[in-house]
């Protein structure tokens, strides 16, 4: 099945589980109207916002079918935004309630409201919880590692009390359709929790690495190499995305994305180059050569061969988003492609801009334009001074820019920056894919 199709049916999927428990209540004939609507309401809104929570267990499953159909930069922002909207509909479920019996505002207090009411609060808190904890985890500076732990536990807790509110209040699940359909639900977030947990950690640890090499390219970025242990590697596309850990084994906790850095003509070895942010990254300089290493990849929609690339690519990169622009160029240059390729790449000052010695062995064997602008370099005559403009792109880019295919991968800001100048040089969002490299 194409990717495309992939995509489609993905979708088609998840939004019928996140509105089959509200199309049951309609079909088991709950919205009447009368005196008791508003508590119908906001049953139903509670409905959709409880499998919506749930089913965001599937769409960050990483599912390998799905690898090359789902952008995973925007499945996870996507995923950051759906589960806010699925806490604010439970808290306006809640609150219709307590307009509809003010009594039930009180049961906020778990310690003395009614077993089946205090499940249904323990759950909201746990929503709440996770809408704190994700919004601000940055703010608070907490380790991925142990955010990741709350979550997890969290997610247990608001499924489980979830559904122990669902089911002990009765009156909504007492016709046999609706109670299918809750049944069906909760078998999927279970087997979707259990691949999460258990069958991927499994199948990653069938297909281990080993590090090769760990080069350090400026004073706080590392290429690092790995090699296969015991089998002949896992293709990739350039422009792809994998999620690394290091540890005994695969069943580990946390793993953290990465863009691969290599040629994906390299004979089963593969490379990524990593910032040290901290948590996880500080270790990098630390690895030793034979540690073993486990990759859950490639994912990424990214693919030389579509049609819309093939009359030229533009790579903008800033800092470390530079990593995907490298894996893209050693690919072309090991498989002959002479396609145009012009790149626009962004960084602090020469001391810490990237792969300067690579970039020139590039040049022989790439048909590439390359301008590199720096914010505040040390040589007081550097050409390209400041950030990566739409002047400066029109400076180097061919007449039919309009028609090359733009790739753009760095933090946050530059691209909105970028997409602010692509709309004024009227570029087409359909040529273009974005990265933000701090996307988990």
């Amino acid at each position: 099945m194409s990717p495309s199709n992939k995509r489609k049916l993905f979708y088609v999927i998840y939004f019928t589980l996140v509105l089959l428990p509200a199309v049951a209540m309609l079909v088991s004939g709950y919205l009447r109207g009368g005196e008791n609507q508003l508590r119908d309401i906001a049953v139903f809104i509670g409905f959709i916002g409880m499998s919506l929570a749930g089913i965001q267990l599937i769409s960050i499953g990483r599912i390998h079918w799905l690898a090359d159909a789902l952008d995973m930069d925007k499945v996870y922002n996507n995923h950051h935004w759906v589960s806010l909207l699925s806490i604010l509909l439970i808290v306006i479920h809640f609150m219709l309630l307590s307009f509809y019996n003010p009594l039930i505002a009180t049961y906020l207090n778990v310690f003395e409201a009614p077993w089946m009411i205090a499940a249904g609060s323990i759950g909201l808190f746990g929503l709440l919880l996770i809408g704190i904890t994700s919004v601000l985890r940055k703010s608070f500076k907490m380790d991925y590692r142990y955010w990741l732990l709350i979550h997890d536990v969290l997610t247990i807790v608001i499924l489980v009390f979830g559904m122990t509110h669902l089911f002990k209040v009765g009156y909504y699940t007492s016709h046999p359709f609706m109670k299918a359909i809750w049944y069906f639900e909760i078998a999927v977030w279970v087997v979707a929790f259990a691949y999460i947990r258990i069958v991927r950690p499994y199948r990653i640890g069938q297909k281990p690495y080993m590090v090769k090499s760990v080069v350090g390219e400026s004073a706080d970025t590392y290429s690092l190499t790995l090699e296969p242990d015991g089998h002949e590697g896992v293709p990739f596309e350039a422009g792809q995305v994998a999620w690394i850990s290091t540890g005994p084994s695969p069943f580990v906790l946390s793993r953290n994305p990465f863009s691969y850095s290599g040629s994906a003509e390299a004979d089963g070895n593969i490379r990524f180059s990593i910032k040290n942010l901290g948590d996880f990254t500080s270790t990098i300089p630390h690895m030793k050569k034979g540690q073993r290493v486990y990759v859950d990849g490639p994912y990424g929609t990214f693919n030389l061969d579509d049609p819309r690339m093939q009359k030229g690519l533009v790579l903008i990169a800033g800092g470390i988003g530079l990593a995907p622009v490298m894996s893209i160029l050693n690919t072309l240059a090991d498989r002959g492609d002479q396609r145009p390729c012009y790149v626009f790449y962004g960084d602090l000052n020469e001391d810490t801009a990237l792969y300067e010695d690579e970039f020139e062995t590039l040049k022989s064997k790439v048909n590439m334009a390359f301008v590199q602008v720096l914010e505040k370099p040390l040589a007081e005559d550097y050409p390209h001074r400041g950030y990566i403009t739409k002047e400066i792109m029109l400076e180097h880019l061919p007449q039919n820019y309009q028609e090359l295919f733009y790739f753009v991968c760095g933090p946050a800001p530059m691209l909105r920056a970028i997409e602010k100048h692509f709309a004024a040089m009227g570029v087409s969002e359909n040529q273009v894919h974005e990265e933000n490299y701090t996307m988990a």
